[in-house]
């Protein structure tokens, strides 16, 4: 694939990197790159943060196993991520501070000379308040530089045939209302939560959002019929968790 090709030449010019890896697709594409060209010249680095669900976390593993890379894990407590709990609208900027020194620090005692991230050209930064931190410390987006899109990572990724079901994760902070401040029992809930959701309706992706009087329910628009079909068994099983009313979202997200 002439995308594919592109980056791999990319990352090889860099002679060493450590790539910021999430787990996500993106990420995987930028990791797997560094590991075929850069064998002895790359680390992946995971922030192993508390918003983060235990199959994020899972995931991200079994991915960076697969892909035979080197990975070190950067344990990341609340107290190195001062701000985040309050959710403010700096909430991201902060995480990615903390996460962006962690792979900075790693990467640096690895010698590795670029630091890169898996942003691609569909990427509004508008939307990503996280970019900040990343030009605070030099992060640079192979993804982005080659003006490849959302699609063409998509395709690159199918490309590499992972046996791991790798699925769009969001952060775990993104369940809750800027401004409300959450802490550990609160993710743990939000993903006991949607474990729950994915055992009894079969989707493979949920997001479970909580607003002011009820909690909403977010799946692939392929996947809403199957919330349908369970609402009510859902609704049961939920309020025994202690969230009062669910609603469906009827255009749910994009993959």
């Amino acid at each position: 694939m002439y995308e594919w090709q592109l980056l791999c030449d990319h990352i090889a010019s860099m002679k060493s990197v450590a790539v910021s890896f999430s787990g996500g697709t993106d990420s995987t594409v930028v990791l797997a790159a560094a590991v075929k060209m850069l064998p002895d010249g790359h680390v992946a680095v995971f922030a192993d943060i508390p918003t983060l669900s235990e199959r994020q976390r899972r995931t991200a593993l079994d991915v960076a196993g697969e892909l035979g890379a080197d990975i070190a894990v950067a344990r990341l407590c609340w107290d190195c991520m001062p701000g985040v709990r309050d959710n403010t609208a700096e909430r991201c900027y902060l995480c990615k501070k903390a996460i962006y020194s962690a792979v900075r620090g790693i990467g640096s005692d690895r010698g590795c000379s670029v630091l890169a991230d898996g942003e691609n050209a569909s990427d509004i930064p508008e939307e990503r308040p996280g970019r900040r931190a990343a030009a605070e410390f030099g992060i640079v987006s192979p993804l982005k530089e080659l003006g490849f899109s959302r699609d063409a990572v998509r395709k690159m990724f199918i490309g590499l045939r992972l046996s791991t079901d790798v699925l769009k994760e969001t952060c775990m902070a993104t369940r809750f209302r800027t401004g409300v401040p959450f802490g550990d029992s609160d993710i743990r809930h939000i993903d006991e939560c949607e474990e729950l959701i994915r055992d009894i309706s079969g989707v493979r992706q949920i997001r479970m959002r909580i607003r002011e009087d009820h909690a909403e329910l977010f799946a692939l628009p392929s996947e809403i019929p199957l919330l349908m079909l369970r609402e009510h068994e859902l609704s049961s099983a939920l309020l025994e968790k202690g969230v009062q009313n669910i609603k469906i979202s009827a255009k749910g997200y994009l993959e």
